[in-house]
């Protein structure tokens, strides 16, 4: 190998579903330029962060908070966040058992660099968020994906993860509500994965960031059930539920021998989170309003479009009960996913994700975000239709 030549690291950050979010860059370039593109691409909805939240940010800055935090998180936040927790979750939580990250997406990426080696396969429930391959796979573990059906509402398989699973199995990646489906496992099915997981010394990492945003009953994580959080991970932010997306603060929960080893990482990768956004941080989490709000708006968004879109006959989607996303089949207009995003974005001016970044089971999908407000969600229903079938036509 010559001494200039990257590393095989490289090879798997950049695979196949790094490319899924091509057609949302393309948008955003002709945006600038002054096309008027109804983006639905990236989930980044049209929601500012929440004035009370920002003033803190500013008078954290004032107040002098500019240096080095602690490794793990400033404490005040720690203990918010376990406060936080035991809110959703119940049973005992302490700042021990949270470290703070770089984003709900750094704190994925932390966790895989600290449960897994290189040979160890981790399970990972298709459709699945495009960074998945990538974040599993950096560290040497190899992904096994498990596709669940969209006729079933892309429901938690226990069967199919079960055959899945071998002596090398050491972590099993779920999502709820799932990006891209919006999909939210009951009570049932999670108690039953945090069992075997349990027992059969499995990882469970549980990424809920969607929490906030479930539409038809209660968000159910597998770290409720107290007796087996030993095995559990729970990766979390306030992106969605407070519109902080750019803000990129995020926090793992976990067995504190997990976030001691979590904590190294960190000195090595970010050297801790800057301090004015841990002080906002502290606000949000002290907010609930906010969070019933987004929820309101995004489940009146969700049944906005999904009306619009079953104006097709050829169109089929799972309805989200979650998230701010559908993940819509075009299989009936012959064309894959990419295709379909591609001149979708040149023939409607609407910007979607094609759905090979998600797996290859659902190559014959795009997703949408609900992201904007609901006279521009009716407008891109329709040209979304409208598209499909010119396609169908031939035209």
């Amino acid at each position: 190998m010559k001494k200039y030549e990257l590393s095989t690291l490289t090879n798997r950050l950049s695979g196949p579903a790094s490319k899924a979010w091509d057609v949302g860059d393309v948008a955003s370039k002709r945006m600038i330029e002054g096309e008027d593109i109804i983006h639905l691409g990236v989930g980044d909805p049209d929601l500012d962060t929440p004035a009370h939240i920002r003033e803190a940010l500013f008078k954290a800055v004032d107040c002098g908070k500019t240096h080095y935090a602690p490794l793990a998180g400033e404490m005040h936040l720690r203990d918010a966040i376990a406060e936080h927790a035991m809110g959703l979750y119940g049973g005992k939580i302490s700042s021990e058992n949270v470290v703070v990250c770089n984003g709900a997406q750094g704190a994925i990426f932390a966790t895989f660099q600290c449960i897994c080696e290189t040979g160890d396969e981790v399970i990972v429930l298709e459709p699945f968020y495009a960074p998945y391959p990538a974040v599993v796979t950096a560290g040497g573990a190899k992904m096994v994906t498990v596709a669940l059906n969209r006729e079933e509402d892309y429901r938690l398989d226990m069967d199919k993860i079960k055959e899945a699973v071998t002596d090398k199995t050491k972590a099993i990646l779920i999502n709820s509500p799932s990006n891209p489906a919006g999909t939210v496992f009951g009570e049932a099915s999670v108690k039953q994965i945090a069992r075997y997981c349990y027992e059969n010394d499995i990882w469970l990492v549980t990424d809920e960031v969607y929490w906030s945003l479930c539409f038809d009953g209660d968000h159910i994580s597998p770290y409720g059930i107290e007796k087996y959080r030993e095995t559990i991970i729970v990766i979390n932010s306030l992106s969605k539920s407070h519109a902080m997306t750019g803000w990129r603060l995020g926090w793992a929960i976990g067995p504190v021998d997990f976030i001691k080893s979590m904590t190294d990482y960190t000195q090595a990768a970010q050297f801790g989170i800057n301090q004015f956004v841990q002080n906002a941080a502290i606000a949000a989490l002290k907010d609930t309003s906010t969070t019933d709000q987004f929820n309101e708006l995004f489940k009146s968004r969700r049944d906005v479009f999904c009306d619009g879109l079953r104006k097709s006959n050829h169109l089929c989607f799972s309805t989200p009960r979650g998230g701010m996303f559908v993940l819509l089949d075009i299989s009936a207009t012959g064309l894959s996913g990419k295709v379909f995003a591609e001149k979708l974005l040149d023939d409607e001016k609407v910007a979607v994700v094609p759905g090979f970044g998600f797996g290859q089971s659902v190559g014959n999908t795009v997703r949408i975000g609900y992201l904007c407000g609901e006279e521009r969600l009716t407008e891109a229903a329709s040209r979304i239709v409208r598209f499909a079938e010119k396609v169908l036509r031939g035209n």
